[in-house]
């Protein structure tokens, strides 16, 4: 018999696609068994779970307890999601869909029944869902002009924010300046006093 050769690393690193997949970080309370059976009565414990699901696809959901590999391979959202756990809000790598004003109240509770939850998920749904529900095929190619127009327009924002940093710099070292000259003065007042 052989044995198939392979690198960990392979099953914790983010793969191509991973970006469009709605992923959910979740607690679940589920019965501890071993503390069932010592105290005997039912003893619950809170697990952390994943939900992995391609947007606009409601048949195909995986949920399963986390596993190491899950918090490396989707690190960003797990970092987002313990962050704001406290708060038990709801984390979204991307663009929500209620803060792009491109849709319904209506459409985007639809659009969250299929689990797309931003722009970035609309814009990567497949054909097949998307002849599901009416007007998305139209949707779905404003979301990917959104996204190119913001992609093209993210050098620029971060310019400008550059240039916005500088001149509070700039400010902070004026304003700098000016107080050691009054003190300079300061002091030639008093010596030649």
């Amino acid at each position: 018999m052989e044995t198939l050769e392979y690198d960990v690393n392979d099953f914790t690193k983010p793969r191509q696609g991973d970006e469009k997949l709605a992923i959910r970080f979740f607690k679940k309370a589920m019965q501890d068994m071993d503390e069932t059976k010592a105290q005997a009565r039912p003893i619950f414990s809170e697990f952390e779970f994943i939900q992995i699901m391609i947007p606009g696809d409601k048949h195909t959901i995986i949920v399963r307890p986390v596993s190491y590999e899950d918090k490396l391979r989707f690190g960003q959202q797990y970092t987002a999601w313990t962050a704001a756990h406290k708060t038990n809000d709801e984390v979204l790598i991307g663009t929500p869909l209620d803060a792009w004003n491109q849709l319904s109240l209506a459409q985007i509770e639809e659009f969250r029944y299929f689990g797309v939850r931003t722009v970035e998920h609309l814009a990567s749904l497949r054909d097949d869902v998307m002849l599901k529900m009416p007007g998305a095929i139209e949707l779905k190619k404003r979301a990917i002009l959104f996204l190119d127009a913001a992609k093209a327009a993210a050098p620029l924002s971060k310019m400008q924010a550059e240039l916005e940093k500088r001149d509070v710099d700039i400010a902070a070292l004026q304003n700098a300046l000016k107080e050691q000259g009054e003190l300079l003065q300061q002091l030639k007042n008093r010596k030649a006093a």
